[in-house]
């Protein structure tokens, strides 16, 4: 079980400023360690990657850059050599590095392949340039380095354990009860947890931004000019999938915007974050309930993602961030840890399944069906009305709700995962 202190920590180290969509800039950090070890002029690079990784970087937009791939990524990362500047690293892009880049890629100097029996987050930076070749591994979250090479010689070495979990607090959190995460995140003050309005900020900037600026395919652009109609009320409802959908579409679509992440993802920080801001507005709600709302967001998200894992045939956003809103918004109706299982219940028997086929602009359609079932959810819990036990794959508690969502996307829907892959695969080579 987790302690205040430790709370604290993993929301801190959960709940981080992002640019991109997280798997394409994690291939970037990874080459970008790897060819900051080595130093030298770039010559190649080989980029190894589990299978959802692959799925989720094929095409999904880069922020400022006009090409989709992880070859792209992977060769920014090479060029750029920052590092340091962990999921914001593409921060730095150039125009001489984009041409670069290009160059690189169309001279098929860039090699990606799949590691496919790997189930957890992979990715494998070789890069060679004229000084001689250096490797960077990430393993088990997106920012989890493990190893950092330099012409044979290693530089950093992680434990087996630090391989295999890059955020080993949520083993502890996944030991709670709902209950339990309710008062821990109560028992810490307003001040410990200020911190966490920072995403409101952030991410009410970014969904005002990309209401004024719509892009992608026209999801945003459309909810917006039917809302106030016959067709769309100014709503909470409506106002949370006008945002959601609106930030995440021109997020994915490769607009430089930089978000508040949630568990080790930008999408799964908007899906988390506006819902809770827009429903705290709707209320009325006092700074202090908000901020323990953004906890309760954060730390039901993390718990959920733990069971489904990082990366799988099913939608995370979808499953995990905004079922973890739908308990976060109930709770800022005045609803207690049973009615936020309710809620949690709700979504188990409303959305599980929802595929994962990779990040694009078309998450945005469905973070807004998934988040329309959130507010249901939450406002038939705060009335005490929840799906039956009998349901489906439905449970009497919260905690088992969640094991049986996680029991569906893994073992349960591994073959579903290997054939949406197959599927993506074969119209890349279209």
């Amino acid at each position: 079980m987790l302690n205040k202190n430790e709370m604290i920590e993993m929301l801190k180290k959960d709940v981080v400023p992002a640019l991109g969509c997280t798997e394409p800039v994690c291939v970037a950090l990874a080459a970008a360690e790897a060819s900051k070890a080595v130093g030298g002029t770039v010559k190649a690079i080989k980029l190894q990657v589990n299978p959802n990784i692959y799925k989720n970087g094929m095409s999904v937009g880069i922020p400022s850059f006009d090409r989709v791939g992880l070859d792209y990524a992977v060769t920014l990362g090479a060029l750029l050599k920052n590092p340091q500047k962990k999921l914001q690293l593409l921060q730095d892009l150039t125009p001489e590095i984009t041409k670069q880049t290009k160059t690189l890629v169309e001279g098929k100097c860039v090699q990606v392949d799949i590691k496919q029996d790997e189930r957890q987050i992979f990715v494998h930076a070789e890069v060679t340039t004229d000084l001689g070749t250096g490797v960077a591994l990430i393993k088990g979250s997106h920012t989890n380095v493990v190893l950092i090479q330099a012409n044979g010689k290693e530089l950093l070495k992680a434990d087996a354990a630090a391989s295999q979990s890059g955020n080993p607090l949520a083993d502890k959190l996944m030991t709670m009860k709902i209950s339990q995460i309710v008062d821990l995140a109560e028992s810490a003050t307003f001040e410990e947890l200020a911190f966490l309005l920072d995403g409101i900020e952030m991410n009410e900037g970014v969904a005002q931004e990309s209401l004024k600026n719509p892009s992608g395919v026209g999801i945003s652009k459309t909810l917006q000019k039917n809302m106030n109609t016959a067709y769309l009320k100014d709503d909470l409802l409506s106002r949370i999938m006008l945002k959601v959908a609106s930030s995440i579409e021109g997020r994915l679509d490769g607009c430089p915007y930089t978000i508040m992440s949630s568990s080790g993802a930008g999408s799964k920080g908007l899906a988390v974050i506006l819902p809770i801001s827009e429903t705290a507005k709707a209320v009325n709600a006092s700074k202090e309930k908000t901020v323990r709302a953004l906890a309760l967001g954060h730390l039901i998200n993390t718990y959920i993602n733990s069971y489904i894992g990082k990366l799988s045939a099913m939608c995370a956003c979808s499953l995990a961030s905004a079922t973890a809103a739908s308990a976060a918004m109930t709770y800022l109706l005045g609803g207690n840890a049973k009615q936020m299982g309710f809620a949690i219940r709700n979504m188990t028997g409303t959305i599980t399944g929802m595929i994962c086929d990779g990040g694009k602009v078309g998450c945005a359609m469905k973070l807004a069906t998934s988040l329309s079932a959130g507010v249901i959810s939450a406002l038939l819990a705060a009335d005490n009305a929840a799906l039956r036990v009998s349901d489906g794959i439905c449970a009497e508690t919260a905690e088992d709700c969640i094991k049986n969502i996680g029991r569906v996307a893994n073992p349960g829907m591994l073959a579903t995962d290997r054939e949406i892959l197959n599927i993506m695969l074969e119209k890349d080579k279209k």
